[in-house]
């Protein structure tokens, strides 16, 4: 059976190959065939307007109820990619941080306060994002919080170039960090 698509592409192609004689060598042959065969190839081309009813889309739409039963489906813990800190991990980051703080009371006595303020920023910058993570009773919140503090409190001593308030704020943070651990 012979459809409409393959007359008018034959039909356009014996023109253009009538246009491509040697009679007619003109200017306006010449354009006539480009725009035959590129009316022809338009034709020809396949579109995703051309296709028949049902084949260009099979988009599925999405459906209510299972995004209800999707959001309400218990998560297995077994699962999860991550589980929380790592209590290990964790207690020996904060324990390779609270080494450090007997080094604050020499280095104020030698009065070095670039350094003190190098190990508070440094070793014991990450001390309290561990007990953060580590904290989950008030008592143990309270403890990193009071830790905090003391860490502050040698940061302004060192600030006012203070050796002895260096040295007592560091043996209270000292006294506090063993109370935090002792909560966990």
């Amino acid at each position: 059976m012979v459809t409409v698509k393959q007359i008018i592409l034959s039909a356009a192609f014996l023109s253009g190959a009538a246009s491509f004689s040697i009679n007619s060598n003109s200017r306006r042959g010449f354009l006539q065939s480009i725009a035959i065969t590129s009316s022809s190839a338009a034709i020809v081309t396949p579109s995703i307007a051309n296709a028949s009813y049902g084949d260009s889309s099979n988009i599925k739409l999405p459906n209510y109820i299972e995004f209800l039963i999707e959001k309400n489906r218990q998560v297995d813990p077994n699962d999860l990619l991550y589980k929380g800190p790592d209590l290990e991990l964790q207690l020996t980051k904060i324990g390779t941080a609270a080494a450090r703080l007997p080094e604050i009371s020499s280095l104020a006595a030698e009065k070095k306060w670039s350094a003190i303020q190098g190990i508070i920023t440094g070793p014991l910058g990450t001390l309290l994002q561990n007990m953060n993570n580590l904290a989950q009773s008030k008592t143990s919140k309270d403890a990193a919080k009071s830790v905090k503090n003391d860490l502050n409190d040698i940061f302004a001593a060192v600030g006012k170039k203070d050796s002895a308030a260096v040295n007592k704020a560091a043996d209270k943070a000292e006294k506090d960090l063993e109370k935090f651990v002792n909560t966990l």
